[in-house]
């Protein structure tokens, strides 16, 4: 509810993963700090995802060694202009799923953002969410 209140364009996009995508794959949205709404879209689909909050990560593996690599990773994917940089990441961690909301333009450039659009299919969209497959 406070979702929905607070940020009704992620709301929308997490009813529509819950209701109209199966739960395999793994999608990729901005990374960020412990309780705060990094990690949202995980968090309220279930999806795997490539790194939600780094600090978990370290309280609750003991170490950082699993998730090492992969904040810049997901940074240099949202932030790269080449599509094959970008491409090598999608494969490395599997992600099928691209998650661009109100977070992740705050976060990266514009000029980053752009490729999905040429590169990937969206597969959800409305004011503020747009969401891309990989299609292979």
């Amino acid at each position: 509810a406070a979702m929905a209140q607070s940020k009704p364009h992620d709301y929308e996009a997490v009813y529509w993963l819950n209701h109209f995508l199966p739960t395999d794959g793994v999608i990729v949205e901005a990374v960020g700090g412990s309780y705060s709404e990094y990690g949202r879209i995980s968090a309220h689909t279930g999806l795997s995802t490539v790194l939600g909050w780094p600090g978990h990560e370290l309280q609750w593996r003991g170490g950082f060694e699993m998730a090492a690599g992969r904040e810049e990773a997901v940074n240099m994917l949202y932030s790269t202009r080449a599509w094959d940089e970008a491409a090598a990441i999608l494969e490395q961690y599997d992600i099928r799923y691209v998650y661009v909301g109100s977070l992740e333009r705050q976060q990266f450039p514009a000029e980053g953002l752009t490729k999905f659009e040429d590169y990937m299919y969206p597969i959800f969209r409305n004011g503020g969410v747009t969401i891309y497959e990989r299609v292979d």
